[in-house]
């Protein structure tokens, strides 16, 4: 008998997750249809060691395109004429900040291309989570299933021998239509080298909406924090991208 009971059990198929739905849902969204956005960036860093803290920061805006083509970034002429005169000035006077050139320089090509077409990314994402509580949960007015899982963040052998502590976790709030309204994680880590301790950490939020066969990031928030060998630094990056 308990042989018959445990093949029954064999041939049961598997009840599949939030999560598992929520990758299956991602797995449809090719991103083949074009699209036009515009896009506001803004950057803050903050550098702190043994003298005064030092501020960078910036805000620019640009038009998107993607399509069969590529993606097609527009800088207002404007924009371009005030990166080149802070540019001049800052070589008359090197202490002069050039915020326009930062936030330029800060808008990254790639990052830029997956924001218009998430679903692979956020897929690498989730790649080897781990669901730790599946509950319903309202999002912004709207009914959502909250999904809290643990990562397992891929560090390079050479950086992972310094740490002594690591924790990697993230929430996906999936709407009805079984897409994903909204993703935020959670890093933090401790460690030493050469008897010098250090310590960090990161957290994103991204906000989504479908459009056509694309998953795209209308919002996205990073803010990043290190501390070591007499320094810190402070980041914090807002996107936000509104489809035409």
């Amino acid at each position: 008998m308990r042989a018959s009971i445990s093949l029954f059990f064999m041939v049961l198929p598997l009840s599949a997750n939030g999560l598992d739905d929520l990758r299956a849902s991602l797995q449809k969204l090719q991103g083949g249809d074009p699209v036009k956005a515009s896009l506001e960036h803004s950057f803050w860093r903050q550098t702190t060691d043994d003298k005064k803290p030092i501020v960078s920061q910036g805000k620019i805006a640009a038009q998107l395109e993607d399509g069969p083509l590529g993606l097609r970034v527009t800088w207002a002429r404007p924009t371009l004429q005030q990166a080149l005169k802070e540019l001049a000035a800052q070589e008359r006077d090197p202490d002069r900040t050039t915020p326009t050139r930062l936030a330029l320089r800060n808008v990254d090509p790639l990052e830029t291309a997956e924001s218009l077409n998430h679903a692979e990314a956020l897929l690498r994402d989730l790649a080897e989570a781990q669901v730790q509580e599946e509950k319903s949960e309202v999002w912004q007015g709207r009914p959502a299933k909250l999904l809290v899982l643990k990562l397992t963040p891929k560090i390079p052998e050479g950086q992972r021998k310094y740490l002594k502590e690591l924790r990697a976790d993230a929430k996906v709030w999936v709407g009805t239509d079984g897409l994903p309204l909204a993703f935020s994680s959670s890093v933090a880590y401790k460690g030493s080298r050469l008897f010098i301790s250090f310590e960090g950490g990161n957290t994103q939020e991204r906000q989504f909406v479908r459009v056509g066969t694309r998953l795209v990031v209308i919002k996205a928030i990073s803010e990043e924090h290190s501390a070591g060998f007499g320094a810190s630094i402070q980041t914090k990056k807002t996107t936000t991208i509104t489809v035409i």
